[in-house]
């Protein structure tokens, strides 16, 4: 206990080092395995089993310095020379045999510095090893500074060695801008940890930066498969009160506590979807209880965009240029509707073969034909997305967007061609408004929520998506500009580098071992890698821009309900007129 007492009695930094605790271990260098400015070794105390991977522990020195660590490999070492050796002292292979002697057995951890109490660059000495308190891991991650300012963002806690429970936060002017900005998050699908986190981080943002009038914030989900964001609104069963005695919710509920975020569902909450005649809602959404509200939009508020909708094969360069004369005819006769624009393009065609000609306006007739093909399926392959048959068209008001409202567009009965031209479209457009200085907004940050990310920005250059170029310049300049790209996908790998480089947040879940051979990966040692193939729901690894090193960090389930698991009450479900309920999905 005197030992204990010493060192603490020199440290010159004792809220840092948690010496009720007891000290864990003994820093030292070898000649194999030195000390460097960066990382240090020291052995475990004999019994010392709380020290895990992802730990932070603090390291007094004799000068009364502190230097924080997170620990990121542990191994075990025994006085034997080879296994031969082992072998033969257990009689040539028993395992049942205690061998004459006791062999030395001793655990080393390897430590990645973090920060130092003297901020300079050296090799660390011989030290005593503690855990980090929570100031000390505050101070070390650099999270003291911008959370006593009010810029610290939630996101969710880590639990040290000690048992200590350790908020962590983000820098709010890196997660939003103008600092840095955007978040992306790579990991297996299925293990509920990529869009609960999402739900979560906009929970805590719009708790801890509305609430304190620091920002005004609005958020836009794009809800790309299934019914994953479909219920925010809907409060999460998992905290009735009779769940509260199992020990993860309740674990659960103290993050909550501990964090400072309401533990309610979301609020300002509007569904859009495509708009669908054979549902009385008229929405093409697995949300069915009627407050989903639908779009559907004219020729002029698409005409733009028409090529984004057909593979190159089919909308070649001949058919580019037959369009372009299309649609000087479109604003010059002018065509109001695709019914309009299809009956006129009709009849050039009858005209054309009555007259027996065989160019149109300069293009060979097989080219014509082959547009006005492609556009007269764009009805069938894009239904409910284009007016037709006398509907008449409802836009997304994304001029009500205001703070602390969220909307949550439901494309997921589109194909990826129809998914990328409303992505783009909605993006342009809040874009715009951002940069528009005349407009008139009661928000200066967007918040872009998009799953599935590697379908919208692909690494591979022969791949070619609409919207590539436009969510790398979101990347690029989104910061100065109050927009702020959420993106979650399975690899990490094929997303475009650009992408993953301008994101300040990085968050990785639970990865393949395939996935983590790739260069995205090669930073981390090998043991965080290899944890990466098996940590538990609830937790990932965070590499964040304020941070000198990646921590594990775990969070609670989301206070609103995950669409799989929402079960609408048949009295609020809004039936199909004919038919059952089902898309047909465009291929």
């Amino acid at each position: 206990m005197g030992k204990k007492f010493e060192w603490k009695d020199r440290c010159k930094f004792p809220d840092y080092v948690n010496f009720d605790f007891g000290p864990i271990g003994k820093a030292m260098s070898t000649k194999i395995n030195p000390n460097t400015a960066s990382e240090f070794h020291f052995w475990l105390g004999e019994g010392e089993e709380s020290v895990e991977l992802g730990n932070i522990v603090a390291c007094v020195t004799e000068n009364g310095h502190v230097t924080l660590g997170s620990v990121v490999e542990l191994r075990a070492i025994m006085d034997i020379d080879n296994y031969l050796t082992d072998y033969i002292s257990h009689d040539f292979g028993d395992p049942n045999v205690e061998p004459p002697s006791d062999i030395a057995e001793m655990h080393i951890a390897k430590v990645l510095v973090i920060r130092n109490t003297e901020d300079r660059v050296k090799p660390l000495a011989r030290g005593q090893v503690f855990f980090a308190t929570p100031v000390g891991v505050g101070w070390g991650l650099g999270m003291s500074d911008y959370v006593s300012e009010g810029r610290g963002v939630p996101i969710g806690i880590m639990e040290n060695g000690d048992g200590s429970f350790i908020p962590i936060f983000l820098d709010d002017t890196f997660l939003l801008g103008p600092e840095g900005s955007h978040m992306n998050m790579s990991g297996i699908s299925g293990l509920a940890t990529k869009t609960s986190l999402v739900e979560f981080l906009l929970k805590s943002i719009l708790d801890k930066m509305i609430k304190s009038e620091q920002r005004r914030i609005c958020a836009v989900f794009f809800n790309v498969k299934g019914k994953d964001m479909l219920y925010l609104d809907k409060p999460n069963p998992v905290y009735e009160p009779e769940n509260r005695d199992d020990p993860y919710i309740q674990k659960c509920l103290r993050m909550y506590d501990e964090l400072e975020v309401e533990l309610k569902p979301f609020e300002n909450v509007r569904v859009f979807a495509p708009y669908d005649r054979r549902y009385e809602g008229h929405t093409k959404s697995f949300r069915r209880d009627g407050k989903v509200e639908y779009f559907i939009w004219e020729l002029g508020q698409i005409v733009k965009d028409i090529p984004e909708l057909f593979d190159p094969e089919v909308w070649d360069e001949p058919v580019e240029a037959c369009w372009i004369d299309i649609v000087e005819q479109i604003e010059r006769q002018p065509l109001r509707t695709y019914d309009e624009l299809m009956d006129w393009l009709n009849e050039e065609r009858r005209t054309i073969a009555n007259a027996r000609i065989t160019h149109w306006r300069g293009h060979i007739k097989e080219v014509f034909y082959k547009a006005l093909k492609n556009l007269d399926s764009l009805a069938g392959l894009y239904e409910g997305l284009i007016c037709t048959g006398g509907i008449d068209p409802v836009d997304i008001p994304l001029g009500d967007l205001h703070n602390g409202s969220i909307f949550v567009i439901d494309i997921q009965s589109m194909n990826d061609r129809g998914q990328m031209m409303v992505f783009n479209k909605i993006l342009k457009k809040v874009y715009n408004i951002l940069v528009d200085k005349n407009e008139k907004k009661d928000f200066d940050t967007a918040i872009f929520f998009i799953d599935e990310l590697n379908k919208f920005v692909p690494r591979d250059p022969n791949v070619r998506a609409p919207i590539k170029q436009s969510l790398i310049e979101i990347a690029a300049r989104g910061r100065s500009l109050g927009v702020s790209l959420f993106g979650v996908e399975q690899f990490m790998s094929q997303i475009d580098r650009q992408v993953v480089d301008n994101s300040s947040t990085i968050i990785y879940g639970r990865t393949g071992p395939a996935e983590l051979m790739t260069v995205e990966y090669a930073w981390l040692t090998e043991e965080v890698r290899n944890r990466l193939t098996t940590i538990p729901r609830g937790t990932f690894l965070l590499k964040h821009a304020k941070f000198i090193q990646p921590i594990f960090v775990k969070f609670p389930y989301p206070t609103c309900v995950p669409g799989d698991q929402y079960d609408e009450p048949e009295e609020a479900v809004v039936e199909r007129k004919v038919g059952v309920f089902g898309f047909r999905k465009s291929e």
